[in-house]
């Protein structure tokens, strides 16, 4: 599976936040790349989140998540997720097209691969 940004914005977040921090985003944890990575593919949550990312760590305490949307919701919670290694999402809130659509399902799941695979999958090479 190819790593699939939810949208051209997010695709642009994404690279923006890494370009002029860090031209060698290899060297970053998987992680915190994967972090970043779901934390960028929602606009408001985004925006809320840009501020809590220092030095390569993400404070997900500080991220206000007050009236972001459901998909923003389950981004910041598998975001967290991938993070911290702990289990905070159910196969069955990312399955239940009722509450997510598929393209933040089919991003969550990028998420997790970069988290596991490593930037490398950015480029097709795992």
């Amino acid at each position: 599976m190819k790593i699939r940004f939810k949208n051209s914005l997010h695709r642009k977040n994404f690279t923006e936040f890494f370009s002029p921090k860090n031209s060698n985003y290899y060297s970053s944890r998987s992680k915190f790349i994967a972090a970043v990575f779901l934390l960028s593919a929602d606009r408001l949550l985004w925006e809320r989140s840009k501020s809590a990312i220092v030095r390569y760590s993400v404070n997900f305490g500080a991220i206000k998540l007050n009236g972001i949307s459901t998909d923003g919701y389950t981004l910041y919670k598998a975001a967290k997720t991938v993070y911290s290694g702990d289990s905070d999402v159910a196969l069955s809130e990312l399955c239940d097209w009722t509450l997510i659509d598929d393209t933040t399902t089919l991003t969550i799941f990028s998420g997790i691969m970069l988290s596991r695979n490593g930037v490398g999958v950015l480029n097709g090479r795992v």
